[in-house]
């Protein structure tokens, strides 16, 4: 099964319009399921030749138009081939997982049309507004955000994980994840590096969880300036799903490891010895002392604060693909047995390294062991 979350989509019009939506059409969740129901209408023969889906949209505000489509995939159903289609007008009802947006917000949902291929449905031939303006409910944190380094451990501060949902509707198991991101969260998909991460439970609905300070074991980003963000997210059929995040004003600077260049021989003098040959006396000086920077103090999430730099001394791990690595490479991680391995192979693909929670055996314990070194 493919994961597909919530994520910025660059679309197109076609060169020419195959198909159409054509009312009755709309949605309706189930939980983390979504089902999608629409009429549509093939305009060309050509339209036999090319893979459909219907995709429903969370954006910010109406569009206009296909070139003014601008949000993010909430779902997206693949149809069958058209060529299975008799009639000029078919109707689908299709269900497929849903990745609401993280955190709190109100969107405005939109059904699409589109062909392409799967992951890559975007030509759009028509779509449909919904003027209701649709928010989710989910898991959030709440009071006082940071997180702390020392050394290499980290102190992550959330003063309560909230579930807002009915009495009824209780969460599935919830995580606190550390991420080092390229640039700012904004929700959906993202390809990071994974810093630290704890399971804290479950959390009833109309219940909060008050949490005491954390302190986990920290894994350095590679060198470079990363955005660090601290996410909330909930267990589900379709794998761990961020619910609710913070992203930090200061930035981390993670420095690649000094290299200490070799101290340059001095050459003194030569020193005349009666008796003996006038041989260079060589001396090495004495290195220079390293300062060590201060530990920085708790990152905030609250306001704007001086970025703090820190420096991470740890050298980067070679990880290897689980969408690719043999399965002779994969069970050479410390942590995979062979077993796991071939299950891996045979689950491909994955869409996040959480998505391996699929294979069987592989647990959030071991996952947690094996995850520094391992990538898409």
């Amino acid at each position: 099964m493919k994961l597909l979350s919530l994520e910025n989509t660059s679309v197109q019009p076609p060169a020419l319009q195959l198909a159409r939506l054509s009312a009755p059409h709309g949605y309706r969740f189930d939980g983390d399921t979504v089902h999608l129901n629409a009429r549509f209408a093939l305009l060309d023969p050509a339209a036999h030749e090319r893979s459909w889906a219907l995709q429903l949209w969370a954006c910010p505000s109406a569009p206009a138009s296909a070139t003014g489509l601008s949000g993010h995939i909430l779902a997206e159903a693949s149809l069958p081939p058209m060529g299975e289609i008799a009639d000029e007008i078919e109707h689908f009802d299709v269900s497929a997982p849903a990745w609401p947006p993280a955190g709190a917000g109100e969107y405005v949902m939109v059904l699409v049309l589109a062909s392409g291929r799967p992951g890559q449905f975007k030509d759009i031939h028509d779509f449909a507004v919904y003027p209701r303006r649709q928010q989710f409910i989910q898991p959030r944190m709440s009071g006082d955000i940071g997180y702390r380094l020392d050394g290499g451990r980290v102190l992550i501060s959330v003063g309560r994980v909230v579930n807002p949902r009915a009495a009824s509707n209780r969460s599935g198991t919830l995580s606190l994840e550390l991420w080092a991101l390229p640039a700012a969260f904004v929700g959906g998909r993202f390809q990071g590096h994974h810093l630290a991460g704890v399971e804290i439970g479950a959390v009833n609905g109309e219940s909060e969880l008050v949490l005491q300070p954390i302190d986990l074991a920290f894994t350095p980003p590679p060198p470079g300036e990363w955005q660090i963000v601290l996410m909330l997210r909930e267990w589900t059929a379709a794998g761990f799903v961020t619910r609710d995040f913070t992203n930090f004003a200061a930035p981390f600077d993670s420095a690649p490891v000094p290299q200490e260049a070799p101290a340059p021989l001095v050459e003194k003098p030569s020193v005349p010895i009666a008796g003996k040959s006038s041989l260079p006396v060589v001396e090495k000086p004495v290195p220079p002392v390293i300062a060590k920077a201060p530990r920085p103090e708790i990152a905030k999430a609250a306001a704007p604060v001086s970025p703090v730099r820190t420096t991470a001394n740890a050298p980067t791990a070679v990880c290897v693909s689980v969408n690719t690595a043999r399965v002779e490479e994969l069970a050479a991680v410390k942590g995979l047995s062979t077993k796991l391995a071939e299950g891996i192979v045979k689950k491909r693909p994955f869409a996040s390294l959480d998505d391996l929670r699929r294979v069987k055996g592989l647990g959030a314990n071991i996952l947690a062991k094996v995850r520094s070194s391992l990538k898409l």
